[in-house]
C-alpha cells in the first residue's frame, strides 16, 4: 500500500514539474528584450544626406559636311549561261568570261582591279500542272544555269563607259552589267572622316559654350561623346547588256559628280 502511494506521488510531481517549465517558457517569451527607443527624439541620426549635389549637364550635336567628288568606279558584270547539263553550262560560261577579261585587258584595266565576287552553278526546272489521282505541280529538270559575277573596282573613272559598251556586246544575251556607283576609295573615306569629326567636334563645343553663357554658368569638361558617318554614292540603275545593246551607235557615258559626305557628333558636357 505504502509503495502504491509513492508512485502516485512521483506521478503527481513529474506533472507539476512539466507543467512549471512550460509556463516558464511562456513568461519568458513574452519580455521585450529590445532595446528602449525615445520616441520624441527626431534627430534621425541613420539618415544619410550626400555632400556631392546632382551632376547638371548639357548636351548638344553639330554636323560637319563636304562636297567630296568620288575617286572610286564600281561596276558589276556578270556571265550567265545555261545548257542541257552543267559541265556543257560551265565551259560555255568559261569562254564567255575569257572573252570579257580580253576586252578588259585591251581597255588596259589593271588585273588587280578585277574580282571575282560570285560562283555558282544551279539547276534549271521547269513546272507542270498535273491532275493524276489528285492536282498538283511536277517539277522536270531541264538544265543547268552557270554564273559568274566579276567586281570591278575602278580608279579610272573615266574608264567606265567604254567598259560598259565592250563587255555587253560579248555572248549572245549572256553578258550584264548589274550595277554601277562611284563611291570613295576607303584611304579617301578615312581621311574625310577624320576632317569632318574634328570640325563636327569643334562645332559641338562652340555650341555648347555659347548655350552655357547665355545660361550665366561654366562649361565644364566633356563627360560622354558619340559619333556617326554618312557617305552617300552616286550610283546608276541596273544595267542589262546582251546584243540589243551592242548595236547602239551612241557610246555609253557616265558621270562621276558629287556627292555630300557628312558626320555628326553628340556631346554631353558637365556645368558649374
Amino acid at each position: 500500500m505504502k509503495e502504491e502511494c509513492t508512485g502516485k506521488m512521483l506521478v503527481v510531481g513529474a506533472f507539476f514539474l512539466a507543467l512549471a517549465i512550460i509556463l516558464g517558457s511562456y513568461m519568458l517569451a513574452q519580455v521585450d528584450y529590445s532595446p528602449k527607443v525615445n520616441i520624441s527624439d527626431t534627430s534621425m541620426p541613420n539618415v544619410y544626406v550626400s555632400s556631392t549635389p546632382p551632376e547638371h549637364t548639357i548636351s548638344v550635336s553639330a554636323t560637319a559636311s563636304q562636297q567630296v567628288t568620288p575617286d572610286l568606279l564600281i561596276i558589276s558584270i556578270r556571265v550567265e549561261t545555261e545548257d542541257e547539263n552543267a559541265k556543257d553550262s560551265q565551259e560555255r560560261n568559261a569562254e564567255v568570261m575569257a572573252e570579257v577579261r580580253e576586252e578588259l585587258e585591251a581597255l588596259g584595266v589593271p588585273e588587280e582591279e578585277i574580282q571575282s565576287s560570285s560562283y555558282s552553278v544551279d539547276v534549271v526546272r521547269e513546272s507542270e500542272y498535273v491532275c493524276d489521282t489528285y492536282c498538283h505541280y511536277e517539277y522536270v529538270i531541264t538544265g543547268y544555269e552557270t554564273v559568274h559575277i566579276l567586281t570591278l573596282s575602278l580608279s579610272d573613272l573615266e574608264s567606265g563607259g567604254d567598259i560598259i559598251d565592250a563587255v555587253t556586246g560579248v555572248g549572245t544575251n549572256e553578258t550584264f552589267v548589274d550595277y554601277i556607283y562611284f563611291t570613295l576609295k576607303d584611304e579617301t573615306r578615312e581621311e574625310l572622316e577624320k576632317e569632318l569629326l574634328k570640325t563636327a567636334a569643334e562645332d559641338a563645343k562652340e555650341k555648347a559654350q555659347n548655350i552655357a553663357t547665355g545660361l550665366g554658368v561654366t562649361l565644364g569638361r566633356a563627360v560622354s561623346a558619340s559619333e556617326s558617318s554618312y557617305y552617300p554614292y552616286y550610283s546608276y540603275k541596273s544595267y542589262y547588256g546582251g546584243l540589243e545593246y551592242a548595236a547602239e551607235a551612241i557610246p555609253t557615258e557616265l558621270s562621276a559628280g558629287e556627292v555630300e559626305a557628312s558626320a555628326t557628333v553628340n556631346v554631353e558636357f558637365e556645368l558649374s
